[in-house]
Parts: structure tokens; sequence; C-alpha cells
């Protein structure tokens, strides 16, 4: 393929397929993923664009290299110094070919705390400088930042027309004069203009290694101790960092970046300060470290300072000395009081809730011993089905609905026998309901002994009609409908045909005895 456009200075490869589109005069979206990635399925995505070895076959060898295209027209620098080495040279690889979202993941995007945009931005006095340089226009990097809200040198951004993740997922979309509407921009504030200020001196950082957790661990415990944030020799004190933090950023400033309930026990200002298990955003690196250094720094001397610190090598264990030795006497006793806790408890969890400090003692001093022990009286798992003799249930209950049978098969008072009916006289609904595939000889009574309505309306009129002959007094039709509680709306066919033929046969057997 030929006449792929050069991607200009922190343009986003995204703005660069968007105006190979327009070059070569294509509509069809699939058209343009077939002659720059030979792939329908491709994503147009525009902060971590993938298949990016498919736009390099398209440049001569020596021009560009995959690692350049990814440092300058990509926003993966805001997050490779914070990452994992080993997570950072995945998420290369996934950019290199497919990716499948996992690259959000990897570095946290998904679940950043950061509000997510809703629309491209731009410039509107950076489009008319572009314009004049090159003559068309493009997205710039820099203004698709969240937590960036203005260009460094003319003020706020604006929203497109355009979505950030609009619903055509395949569609790469230039800026035009009719997706870019022109306004007039607002000032912007002095930590805005700082805010943008550190994150492009982050973007323009060339490729390194990233730090561990444990040197960012070690860096920020350290940070903390020499801005006497410290209490007694390493206890943090996070009120003192919370105080610093009020002073130096205003709540607006926070609420809008989503960076506010600062005083949560598990909020992000007091996890970047205790051990690091989890990578945080450039954002939240920004806020932290410019509340305690209060003087000029740079990102550069940042990740010097934060490399420099010791780290153990990637899945080593160092195993450290027991330096405690316990009393045998003290040990025997803390071993009684244990035993006599779970015998009178009803299971492990329960026995340590009652007294969680002797059983963080004993894990401590005697583990061996304490495991062993708990062993001994775990409740063991019973698998599904074993718990119940279901065929002894099923002879059982199926005996108590013959017997009710019994006692009710002649009274016609009874309400209709429905099959809720029969399992309310024997009791448990919920599990009878819930088990007829082990319950054959209950299912199979039911099925045989349940009435439906024309069995019960038949009932209800031959009850009337019984109490009619008993009493020697022949009634009208409509008279056993009425005595029935029925109509002749309700009434079904069958109970229909019933009351005709045994209305006859019941009247004429009251006129012969009459006689």
């Amino acid at each position: 393929m030929i006449n792929l456009p050069m991607p200009y200075p922190e343009e986003l490869i995204y703005s660069t397929v968007a105006r190979y589109k327009i070059r070569a005069g294509l509509i069809s979206p699939k058209q343009l993923l077939d002659d720059v990635f030979e792939d329908r399925g491709v994503v147009a995505t525009v902060d971590f664009p993938c298949h990016l070895s498919k736009i390099m076959s398209h440049y001569s060898n020596n021009l560009f290299n995959l690692n350049d295209i990814v440092y300058q027209h990509t926003l993966f620098p805001l997050y490779a110094p914070f990452i994992p080495e080993l997570r950072r040279q995945d998420c290369l690889k996934w950019i290199a070919g497919q990716s499948q979202g996992s690259i959000h993941l990897s570095i946290g995007s998904n679940a950043s705390r950061l509000p997510p945009l809703k629309y491209i931005r731009f410039c509107p006095q950076c489009l008319n400088e572009q314009f004049k340089t090159h003559g068309e226009w493009y997205w710039s990097r820099m203004w698709q930042i969240s937590g960036i809200t203005c260009c460094i040198k003319h003020g706020k951004l604006v929203n497109s027309l355009v979505r950030y993740r609009p619903s055509s997922r395949h569609d790469f979309i230039a800026p035009t004069p009719q997706n870019c509407i022109i306004k007039q921009q607002e000032s912007i504030s002095e930590d805005d203009r700082f805010l943008t200020s550190k994150i492009t001196e982050l973007l323009s950082l060339t490729e390194q290694t990233s730090a561990t957790f444990e040197q960012w661990t070690t860096f920020y415990q350290n940070l903390a101790r020499t801005h006497d944030c410290i209490k007694g020799t390493q206890q943090i004190n996070h009120a003192c960092i919370l105080e610093k933090v009020k002073k130096r950023w205003s709540l607006e400033f926070l609420e809008s970046n989503n960076l506010n309930k600062l005083d949560s026990e598990t909020g992000w200002l007091r996890n970047i300060f205790r051990k690091h298990r989890k990578s945080f955003s450039y954002m939240e690196h920004i806020v932290a470290i410019e509340s305690l250094l209060e003087k000029e720094w740079s990102f550069k001397t940042i990740l010097a300072q934060v490399k420099s610190r010791p780290s153990k090598e990637y899945g080593k264990i160092i195993q450290t000395e027991k330096t405690f030795k316990s009393d045998s006497n003290l040990v025997e006793a803390k071993r009684n009081i244990w035993i006599n806790l779970i015998k009178t408890s009803q299971s492990i969890k329960d026995t340590r809730k009652s007294n969680q400090a002797l059983y963080t003692w004993l894990y401590r001093h005697d583990k061996t011993w304490l495991l062993n022990t708990n062993k001994k009286y775990h409740t063991y798992y019973t698998p599904v089905g074993t718990k119940v003799n279901w065929y002894n249930r099923d002879n059982e209950l199926v005996r108590k609905l013959i017997r009710i049978n019994n006692d009710t098969v002649w009274d016609l008072q009874v309400p209709r026998k429905s099959k809720r009916w029969w399992i309310k006289q024997i009791g448990s609904v919920s599990m009878i309901e819930k088990n007829f595939d082990k319950l054959p000889l209950v299912s199979a009574f039911l099925n045989k002994y349940c009435e439906d309505v024309s069995d019960y309306q038949i009932r209800r009129l031959s009850r009337v009609l019984i109490d009619s002959l008993l009493d020697k007094k022949a009634l009208q039709c409509w008279e056993v409908l009425r005595l029935a509680g029925l109509s002749d709306e309700r009434i079904s066919p069958e109970s229909s045909r019933f009351l005709a033929k045994a209305h006859n046969i019941v009247n004429n057997q009251i006129s012969k005895v009459s006689i």
C-alpha cells in the first residue's frame, strides 16, 4: 500500500489512519480496514491502538520502529513508567499485534477512577496553526488525556461531535469543520497549566524500563519520612499527608478527577503510601508527589530516584530466621485453651472468631501444631445428593399422601385437590417442589390424584345433586349451579355435560320416590 500519511508530531495513530481515509477518498470503514490492516475486525481505538505492526509494514524499514510510534503517537507513555516491566513488555507485544482489550485491563485504564472522556477534544487555535503549517487538521494526543482540560498555550479544550467510544467501532474519523465547531476558549487556572505541563513532560520521556512495585513502595515511604509525615520510626502519618494534599489542591479539582474521598481507610491516598500491590495512575502520582515535595521537580528525576532503590529479584522469596523462642509451658497452655474452645464451638471458623488473639499467637509461634489439630475438627464437605436418603423420604411422603387420600376420598367439601394442596397437607412445600426428580413416587401420586378445574366443578355439582336427592327436592339447573357456586360463564364444557346428564337422572329418581 502507498500513500499512508506520515504521522505529524504528537499526532495519534488513530488520526493518521483517519487522514488516509480522506486522502484515499474512501467512504466505507471496512474498505479502510482492508487497505491499512488487511483485517476487518480491527477496532478504531483512540488511546491504545493495536495491529501497529501492520502500519509499520507500510513505511520503509529505517524510518520508524514500533517503540517510536508507541511512545510518540499513543497514550501508552502515561502508564508505562508505573506498571511492572514484564507487564510493559506484554503491552508492547499486544500493541504490535492483537490485544482484545488486554492492554486496557493490564495498565489499569478500565478500573481507573479518572473520569473517561465522552468526546474527542480539540483546541480551536491549534487547529488553525495546523492548517497554516500542514494544510489539514489532525487529532493531537495531548487533547485526549483524562485529567487535562486545556491547551497550555491557548486555553480550555473543546468537545468535538465525535464520540471517544462510538457505537460504530470500526470507523476512523478525522477532524473536520462539521464535527469540530469552533468556539471561544475559556481561560485556564494555574493548576490546569501545571498539570498539563507535568503530563506533557511525562509524554516526552523516552522508552525506559519500569520500576518494580517494591521500589515505588520504598520511594513513597522515604518521601513521607523526609517530609515529616511519619510516626515513630516507620509508621506513616496519613493525617499529615492528607493535610498537605488538601492544602495544595482544591476540593473542586479533586472532585472533578474523582480523587476525593481522601479520608477513606481504603482510599487511593493511603494505599499509595502503603505497600504497592497495584499500579496507580499518573494523576495520583502527580497529586501525591506535588503535595509533599513543595518544590520544582521533574518526572525524569523522580523515576531515576525510584529505580535507584533496592529491589528483590522477581519471584525470589527470602526466608527470615525465627528469632522468637516460645516457652514450652506457655505453648502447652495456649494449646489446651484452643482445644477446649474447639470442643465447645461448632466449627474452626467460629472458634477463630471467638478468640482471634489466641489464633494469631498460635499461628505465629506454633503453626504446624495448629494446622494439624484443626484438620481433625474440620467439617468435611458432603457432596450434593448424599445428605438425604431420597428413597426413604419418597416412601415416607407418599405414605402420608395415601393416608390423606383415604381420609378425604368421600369428603366433597374439601377445596380443590391441586398439586399445591396435596403438598401443603404434608408440609415442606419448598423442599418437595425443588426435588420432584428425586421423589418419583410422590410425583406419580400427584399426577394421578390431582384435580383439574373440571374435576373440582364436577365434585361441587355432585355434592349439590346428592343433597337434593337425599332431601327429595328436585332442583332446576340454574339452582344447582348457584348452590355449587358456579355460573354458565365459568362452568367448563365437561362439567356442563355432566350436569345435563346427572340432573336428569337425579330428578327422575326423585319423581319415582315421590310417586
